[in-house]
């Protein structure tokens, strides 16, 4: 038996060495854009979803606004709904700088009336 269990061992490893496979890589499991830039995507659609929280209370709480207001207020509101599904369109789809500005002007502005 230990002759045989030798005579294996030396098959195993001098005749028939174990063969490594070259293969290529999966192409569904590729990774999509950097982790920085997901990750950023990540908390531009947090501060996205704040802004729009803030947004629905305002327009909750000023009813009694001018014609002139609601139009703005639903402009601003469909842009940021855009924005919103830009950002959930792509792994690597990121809000520009222009976009960011004017979202943290509308933050200043719609939080400002709520507290």
């Amino acid at each position: 038996m230990i002759k045989n269990k030798q005579h294996i061992n030396y098959l195993e490893e001098k005749v028939f060495p174990k063969i490594k496979v070259h293969r290529e890589p999966d192409p569904d499991k590729k990774t999509y854009g950097s982790k920085r830039t997901n990750l950023l995507r990540i908390s531009q659609e947090k501060k996205l979803k704040a802004l729009q929280v803030a947004m629905l209370r305002w327009g909750e709480k000023f009813t009694n606004t001018t014609e002139y207001d609601r139009s703005n207020w639903r402009k601003d509101f469909c842009a940021i709904l855009k924005w919103e599904k830009h950002l959930s369109s792509g792994l690597n789809h990121t809000l520009s700088r222009d976009e960011l500005k004017s979202a943290n002007k509308l933050y200043r502005k719609y939080l400002g009336f709520v507290k």
